[in-house]
């Protein structure tokens, strides 16, 4: 019979990734600029070949890897080999490796006959497996998973998982997955966090969602180590995966260690106190440094939101002018590791509201009205009743967020300023 006690010589690790999205295409911007593009492209894979030196660096037991390897089915040959590679380099320093299929990399998915190295387990898709890893003749874990056999899978694959029993030694869920809703992620193989702890697991090791999050922190320990490299606006911040080592009495401390080397940010700048092109520009400038100065060498891939109401945004508004910023601030290199990706105009023209108030016209009425429907309670609940029905609706329902009570007010400004941008404008031209 097998050795489960844990014993003083039994502690381990393991780095728990997901999403690597290896060969990404990042077509847009190789259209605009092929360099930046190729760069992109090789992001990716080097973030993977991180992820395998830190797992030899730190010396772990094994590799975790919770879906979506590839970007697509299709994966190309290059990418295949390039993924093989790395887990031969694991193999031969001992390492193991255990994979789930996500959607993006479906078992049914074409795949090169490649030869595999040792101490590689990937997860069937026809029912959960379980794997046990020793250490000193010891099993000091179990880990059990499945993979996807297709691309839409809408079940909940928690109901395959086997339950952890009272003697069973540390156990680990790897599977790729949805909790909950509104996570941005189509919600592929949904399950709930009540789903996951009713199987008795010490930690779930999953995929799908690109944030990184600790949902739990203990009993169990679940965690989304999000995307090693970001690939995209929506992906900003810093991205990596978690070292998990768990000790004699089974206890676990994670760590989070980035390993992206293209970082993304989008970033806020209001123009209400720039009044010139040339201003505005330092601004960007002076911003993009300061991100420099905090990125640890990486190559940063920044957006530019423009916001707030000036005299500036006449000019911003004109044809040609925000490509003419943007072509300036790539020819000037900044720096040599940042690329302005792009620049987005939300500012608006400079309005006195205060003197709108005391018109005597159509324009006066608009924000006397926004005034009293922001203040009064009852006008309030009046605009979410009658609102209702669009929400209601069941096409409309699939479509639209319902409004928070405390956002209505919000909204009616927006509304407010995108009226008064038209009706001035138009009231401008007439004379």
């Amino acid at each position: 019979m097998e050795n489960t006690e844990p014993s003083n010589n039994n502690t381990f690790s393991f780095i728990h990734t997901a999403d690597l999205h290896l060969d990404s295409p990042f077509t847009g911007i190789t259209k605009i600029d092929p360099k930046i593009g190729k760069k992109l492209v090789r992001s990716t894979f080097q973030a993977y070949e991180t992820i395998i030196d830190l797992c030899i660096d730190k010396k772990v037991d094994f590799l975790l890897i919770a879906g979506d390897i590839y970007n697509s089915a299709d994966k190309s040959l290059y990418a295949q080999l390039t993924f093989i590679s790395g887990l031969k380099k694991l193999s031969n320093a001992g390492i193991s490796t255990y994979i789930a299929h996500g959607n993006h990399d479906p078992l049914n998915g074409w795949s090169a006959t490649l030869k595999w190295p040792e101490n590689v387990f990937i997860m069937s898709g026809d029912c959960v497996n379980t794997f046990s890893y020793k250490k000193n003749q010891t099993i000091v874990a179990r880990i059990a998973g499945i993979s996807y056999t297709h691309q839409h899978i809408t079940s909940n694959l928690t109901e395959n998982f086997p339950h952890k029993e009272e003697d069973d030694p540390f156990t680990i869920g790897l599977l790729h997955c949805t909790i909950g809703s509104n996570t941005g992620h189509e919600p592929y193989a949904p399950c709930t966090i009540q789903d996951l702890k009713d199987l008795n697991y010490d930690y779930l090791a999953l995929g799908h969602i690109h944030t990184t999050s600790i949902v739990n922190d203990s009993d169990p320990v679940i965690i989304y180590p999000g995307n090693p490299q970001g690939r995209n606006p929506g992906e900003t911040g810093p991205k990596g995966c978690y070292l998990v080592r768990v000790d004699q009495n089974r206890s676990i401390s994670t760590e989070f260690i980035e390993t992206d080397n293209i970082r993304w940010f989008t970033e806020e700048i209001s123009i209400e106190e720039i009044p010139t092109e040339q201003e505005l520009l330092d601004k960007i400038i002076d911003h993009t440094e300061s991100i420099t100065a905090n990125a640890n060498e990486r190559f940063l891939m920044c957006r530019y939101i423009l916001t707030g109401r000036g005299a500036l945004h006449t000019t911003l508004a004109k044809e040609g002018v925000l490509d003419d910023i943007i072509k300036y601030l790539r020819e000037e290199e900044i720096s040599g590791s940042v690329w302005i990706e792009q620049l987005v105009d939300n500012s608006r023209r400079f309005i006195d509201r205060n003197m709108l108030l005391n018109r005597n016209d159509f324009i006066g009425d608009i924000v006397r009205l926004v005034d009293e429907l922001s203040e009064n309670v009852g006008s309030l609940e009046s605009i979410e009743k009658s609102l209702e029905p669009l929400f209601t609706s069941a096409r409309a329902k699939k479509l639209l967020k319902k409004i928070d009570h405390e956002e209505l007010p919000d909204l009616i400004n927006q509304a407010e300023d995108m009226l008064l941008n038209r009706i001035i404008i138009e009231d401008e031209h007439e004379y």
